[in-house]
């Protein structure tokens, strides 16, 4: 068995999360070596949802416009119920047309919906180009121990070759069902488990049903195969969701031609082609990890958080882990960061994951009035009574009931309100001409830099952005007095930033603000201050979790 060093930062798994630590990483030109035990991208899609603050992130590291050329167009924004995916119209939610504007004023970027076996690839294409970080397919990681300077893992080729390597800090991306988070004896708070289902994804051409009416999702409430129809590219790539119970059933015993004759009674298409491209089951929990660090390891996406997907928090959430936890880490091995930044990561995200879960099980327990979850089945024998006047009167209520479940398919809040080092809620209500709050991301506004047309959540940088008002220019001398090598940008309303009639900031005329690399805001003064220097300094001691000893 060979021993070496893999690089500073070591990635367990190269799912979405996994890849997008790495970027992170690889932008502040740290190495990261990453271990995946499958042979490649899985090619099956399961999330699909890249809500607004993904995207947001995304377009910050250079990649949206990727992601939105792989997304179903926004014609497709419905959501609809039906008997069968060919039959009778129950009710729907058009997404694309529900308070755009409201959308639009709070952000550059909007909700997309983009098959996850996509962003894998896009962010593997990224990784790729950055040309930092080391991916290894087929490897597997056995092993995981904690020692005082780093860590050693052990390793586990496709061939049986085993080796171990070393490393600084290691990251567990390694899923739900990854085994690491068990291994390093930390537990879960919340609920285990509460349902099982199948997921199947196919290749079939609906375009007949879809070129008249697109539907993004489609409910089924039927008595012979309920479940929900998602398209992932708007063409023929479906995945068809249903539950099974597996104190009587296995996954073994959904075959390609079981799955593809329920798919039909699903449809309500007798003679339709249907590729069945492969089939999995997942697990419907909502369960939060007691620590997000052990050590110098640290957990991310679902290693550390699973949750019903039921508002299509799971990958979202795990993006933004990534970002939260990869400049932190970068910081330290380069020196301008001290140790203890490292335990802020878990004080600031987990409380962010304790309110997705209360979200997605909040949806998780609307959705029943609507027929999915435990009340399918009689709900189903309801609508296909002999009895017409109870077959009316459940389409009635049903009509009523599924505008309630707005929520479940975007709030706007609970996507980019979120904020960190609040005693208060972990979200903030997100309204168009807010300035923002301390511990979240600045309000997004189309402002001028140097005559180009950009949004305020652009002048993020890889490293802290200090935005000083027309008469702060202070502000700006004080950081350079306190900042020693901690990287940052300086900005000057009037100078370097236009806003028009417009303070974005709420920093007044003498005010600033001072946003992190993952653009929260750290602090902001609203006027001008006698201590600037105490003040940055004092920000500065409060980010790093210690105090930081300025030039």
């Amino acid at each position: 068995m060979s021993s070496s060093v893999g690089a500073p930062v070591l990635i367990v798994g190269a799912g979405p999360v996994g890849l997008a630590t790495a970027y992170v990483l690889g932008r502040y030109g740290v190495a990261s070596l990453i271990c995946e035990k499958y042979d490649s991208v899985n090619p099956h899609p399961r999330a699909h949802v890249v809500n607004t603050r993904s995207m947001e992130i995304f377009r910050d590291w250079g990649i949206s416009d990727v992601i939105l050329a792989e997304s179903v167009g926004p014609a497709w924004g419905n959501v609809v119920w039906k008997h069968t995916f060919a039959g009778e119209e129950l009710g729907r939610i058009p997404l694309a047309l529900d308070d755009v504007a409201h959308f639009e004023s709070v952000s550059p970027v909007a909700t997309t919906s983009c098959a996850q076996d996509r962003v894998q690839q896009t962010l593997l294409n990224a990784l790729r180009e950055q040309g930092i970080a080391t991916v290894r397919y087929g490897v597997e990681v056995v092993e995981l121990q904690n020692y005082e300077s780093g860590v050693s893992a052990k390793l586990r080729s496709a061939d049986g070759t085993v080796e171990t390597v070393t490393a600084q800090y290691a990251v567990a991306a390694d899923g739900a069902s990854g085994t690491l988070r068990t291994g390093l004896g930390i537990e879960m708070d919340g609920v285990p488990e509460f349902g099982r289902q199948i997921n199947v994804y196919f290749h079939a051409d609906l375009s007949p049903w879809t070129d008249r009416d697109p539907a993004l999702l489609v409910w089924l409430l039927n008595s012979a195969a309920p479940g929900g129809i998602i398209g992932m590219d708007g063409k023929r790539r479906w995945t068809y969701n249903f539950g099974y119970d597996p104190e009587v059933e296995t996954l073994a015993d959904y075959t390609p031609k079981r799955c593809a004759d329920l798919m039909r009674q699903a449809l309500g298409i007798d003679d339709i082609e249907i590729e069945v491209k492969s089939i999995g089951t997942w697990r419907l929990a909502s369960q939060i990890a007691r620590q997000y660090r052990q050590g110098n390891i640290f957990l991310v996406g679902d290693a550390a958080h699973q949750f019903p997907p039921t508002g299509g928090m799971g990958m979202n959430t795990g993006i933004a882990d990534a970002d939260n936890l990869g400049w932190k880490l970068a910081g330290v091995l380069a020196g301008w960061a001290p140790e203890s930044l490292l335990d802020t990561y878990e004080a600031e995200r987990r409380p962010v994951a304790q309110s997705n879960a209360e979200f997605s099980v909040g949806n998780a327990v609307k959705m029943d009035e609507c027929g999915l979850g435990t009340s399918t089945a009689a709900i189903a024998d309801l609508l296909e009574s002999q009895d017409p006047d109870v077959a009316a009167a459940e389409r009635a209520r049903l009509a009523e009931a599924i505008p309630r479940q707005r929520d479940h398919f975007g709030s706007i809040d609970q996507e980019i309100g979120y904020t960190y080092g609040s005693d208060g809620p972990p979200v903030a209500p997100i309204y168009p001409r807010s300035h923002g709050v301390e511990g979240g991301r600045p309000p997004h506004r189309w402002i001028s830099r140097s005559g180009q047309r950009v949004s305020t959540l652009d002048l993020i940088t890889r490293g802290f952005t200090l935005i000083g008002a027309p008469s702060g220019r202070h502000w700006l001398e004080a950081l350079d007095r306190v900042a020693g090598d901690i990287p940052c940008l300086p900005l000057l309303m009037g100078r370097d930033l236009d806003t028009g009639d417009e303070d974005p900031f709420g920093v007044g005329e003498n005010g600033a603000v001072l946003i992190r690399p993952d653009g929260h805001i750290a602090w902001r003064a609203p006027s001008e201050s006698a201590s600037p220097e105490e003040d940055l300094s004092r920000t500065l001691q409060t980010t790093f979790g210690a105090i930081r000893v300025g030039r």
